[in-house]
């Protein structure tokens, strides 16, 4: 018997008998994934990391199996090394720079890094951590030891940036950094260029794909996916491009600190990405992501490659997070509004059965975040809509009373109308806003005064487009005015200023929530959320009680 490897899928041929026989095998250990078609065996390649050794003993020998095998043996012993470099706080293997630079939780987690042999790892330390320098300090030290030649870093468009800045602030003029941006053309030619570090966001992957594939083949590459959460779902474009990049390179680090924001699903792409299937191979998904969240936890556990590690666990001053809910009372044409499209829906729904409701998920979800938008913007929906949000009266004396203290606010909000309005409303505070319609250099200029300037007070911002890899611990208070059913923009955005630097002693988050409406029970969903992930990581942590405390009293 022999096998042909391809891209998705290993095909095996040989005499029928031994291949049912090895079929049978094969499906006890992948659960059923190997089929059989037209005389021969088919399994995903995901699989072959489980199987490797069984499809070694039983086929001809084939050096891209043996290399596949070796590379699967080598990363097993390398991954005991590393997880216990994290347990006992080793620093080994980093130089006296390095050490000078790094605290001690960031030099372990570097020392855990370059371990030679390792395909690849996981670093989901919480938000604000350093995973940034982490893995400066790891690109630097494997390229110096001649493990790799170059570091390909993939990441959100907010974020381009901000990679160039940090290798220029750690490592001056040592390497040549190319930014991939402008057009298709210009990013292609950008991805045949001289580079020690290639910064490209997720989109521009797609658009270089074939000059990158050529340059992982000639050089050996380390691959950076900074928050990874991008790319959770394994069956996305993006995700798609990423992958075929992930199979020529050397190595790859995942870095997130979010990376399950919906479901235990989310972690086995960001796996798979880094360590080839090693985690995950020959696992199958169930319909229902609940039913696989103990076998998902015991697998990262028993194989994955994974630092993960909350602020205080590995920082010397955390702040204490402190929630408040502002309740508020719609009122006018806000609440008339409000009712007449949450009664519709109600009867809309009254007349559903449950499979049809299924059928009309798209329409339902459309029209309930139509509701959560009546309930900041009714504008958005209305045009004729003169009069002011009514949570703009709460947010007026909140914003007085914090900044009168001198103290700057950064403030959330999901939809740009309601930017736009909080911008004009508030000229006195001098404020800054960050949404999608900015371009990046005018992003930076807008963090870098909000931080830098006394007198901008008020940094308006998308949690989509401003709520990963940016700091604003210039501010210790956040206001949330709106909400959005995308977990991971809230998660992201709760520590801009929860992070490293923080020189308060609290931080503080406001959430204002029209009550009696959905907005009510939309916080208690985002807040199920972090704490499934936490669960799913295997987080210890103490919950603050001034949030359970006030969700609670939005049910009594």
């Amino acid at each position: 018997m022999k096998a042909e490897f391809f891209k998705d899928q290993i095909k095996i041929t040989g005499s029928g008998i031994k291949l049912l026989a090895l079929k049978a095998r094969l499906n006890e250990v992948i659960n059923g994934q190997a089929t059989s078609k037209g005389g021969a065996i088919l399994l995903p390649s995901s699989a072959l990391a489980s199987v490797a050794h069984l499809l070694n003993s039983e086929l001809e020998k084939s050096p891209m199996l043996t290399d596949k095998v070796g590379c699967f043996d080598g990363h097993k012993d390398a991954r005991t090394l590393a997880l216990d470099r994290i347990e006992s706080d080793s620093n080994t293997d980093l130089p006296k720079e390095w050490l000078e630079i790094l605290d001690p939780p960031q030099a372990s987690a570097v020392s855990a890094m370059v371990t030679s042999s390792l395909l690849g790892l996981c670093l989901f330390d919480e938000q604000g951590s350093g995973k940034t320098v982490m893995t400066i300090a790891a690109f630097d030290i494997l390229k110096e030891r001649g493990d790799v030649d170059a570091m390909i870093v993939v990441c959100p468009k907010s974020m381009v940036n901000e990679w160039p800045a940090d290798i220029t602030k750690f490592l001056p003029e040592k390497y040549s950094v190319t930014i991939a941006e402008g057009n298709r053309h210009q990013k292609y030619q950008d991805a045949f260029s001289e580079f020690d570090v290639l910064v490209t966001n997720y989109e521009g992957v797609g658009a270089m794909i074939m000059p990158l594939l050529s340059r992982v083949k000639q050089k050996r590459v380390l691959l950076v996916v900074d928050e990874s959460y991008y790319l959770k779902n394994e069956n996305s474009v993006r995700s798609e491009y990423s992958g075929r990049l992930r199979e020529g390179c050397q190595k790859c680090f995942v870095l997130c600190g979010t990376p399950a924001p919906n479901s235990a699903h989310d972690l086995i792409n960001q796996f798979n990405l880094a360590d080839l299937g090693y985690t995950f191979g020959g696992f199958k998904k169930s319909s229902d992501a609940s039913d696989d969240w103990e076998k998902i936890s015991s697998l990262v556990d028993s194989r994955g490659m994974l630092i993960r590690r909350l602020k205080e666990d590995i920082l010397s001053h955390v702040p204490e997070k402190q929630f408040y809910v502002h309740r508020v009372a719609l009122e006018g044409k806000q609440a008339v509004m409000y009712e007449k499209a949450r009664h519709e829906l109600e009867l809309t729904l009254r007349q559903l059965d449950n499979q049809t409701f299924r059928k009309s998920l798209a329409s339902y979800f459309q029209r309930r975040a139509a509701l959560l938008q009546i309930c900041s913007s009714p504008e958005l929906l209305d045009p004729t809509i003169t009069e002011p949000s009514i949570k703009f009266k709460t947010l007026d004396k909140l914003l007085s009373d914090l900044i009168s203290e001198g103290r700057k606010v950064v403030l959330w909000s999901f939809y740009k109308q309601s930017l736009l309005a909080i911008e004009s409303r508030y000229p006195q505070y001098r404020p800054v806003r960050v949404d999608g319609s900015v371009k990046a250099s005018e992003r930076r200029q807008a963090v870098k005064e909000f931080q830098a300037d006394p007198t901008r007070m008020l940094f308006i911002g998308n949690p989509a487009a401003a709520g990963a890899g940016i700091t604003l611990h210039a501010s210790y208070d956040a206001i949330y005015y709106s909400y959005s059913n995308q977990a991971a923009h809230y998660l992201q955005s709760l520590d801009r200023i929860h992070r490293r630097g923080q020189v308060s002693d609290e931080v503080n988050y406001h959430l204002l929530v029209c009550e009696g409406t959905i907005e009510e029970t939309e916080i208690i969903r985002l807040r199920g959320k972090e704490i499934q992930q936490h669960s799913l990581l295997g987080d210890h942590i103490k919950w603050p009680s001034g949030l359970d405390d006030a969700l609670a009293e939005l049910n009594s």
